[in-house]
């Protein structure tokens, strides 16, 4: 579903039920775009040049959508200086790699990104989007999750009282 919100207005403009919008708002062409939500569509990074000249867009929903991937994430750029919250949720392709681009969005306030299959431990994503975003609230992702795993902790304990074990046969 896509839809957006420009700035001043409270209502959503949405498509109708054959799928097209009014082009009524084409008679103000100084509005801007202040929220766009295109969860679940096949929007990649070249349909990302639609939005581009958008300087005031400060929301971006893409939860699901499935052509969204790391150059999509690197174009992101050009809304540094005014999106504030951002819906990564559930876009299939999203890397650490690609993540690590959203450095250049100083202004952003919120991050989701849960469910995201690539990313094979959490936690330490979490540690860098806290580094990397310092004011951004991210969700989706736990200090915890992958950090210590139970198995992984027993067999260093096990290793740790080996090596112990070795260590005071060769005193």
């Amino acid at each position: 579903m896509c839809k957006c919100r420009f700035a001043g207005q409270s209502e959503w403009l949405r498509p109708d039920s054959r799928g097209r919008f009014s082009y009524d708002f084409m008679s103000t062409p100084d509005t801007q775009i202040e929220e766009v939500d295109l969860s679940g569509t096949l929007i990649n990074h070249n349909g990302l040049e639609n939005l581009v000249n958008q300087n005031k867009l400060q929301t971006l929903s893409l939860p699901g959508c499935p052509e969204v991937d790391d150059w999509f994430l690197a174009r992101l750029h050009v809304f540094g200086e005014s999106l504030l919250e951002l819906d990564l949720s559930h876009c299939s392709r999203i890397t650490v790699g690609g993540l690590t681009a959203l450095q250049n969005l100083r202004k952003l306030k919120r991050l989701d990104i849960s469910g995201l299959p690539q990313l094979q431990n959490p936690g330490l994503v979490w540690i860098l989007l806290e580094e990397i975003l310092p004011h951004c609230r991210v969700t989706g992702a736990e200090y915890e999750q992958g950090l210590i795993q139970p198995d992984s902790q027993e067999q260093t304990e096990d290793h740790h009282e080996a090596s112990t074990h070795t260590g005071l046969r060769h005193l």
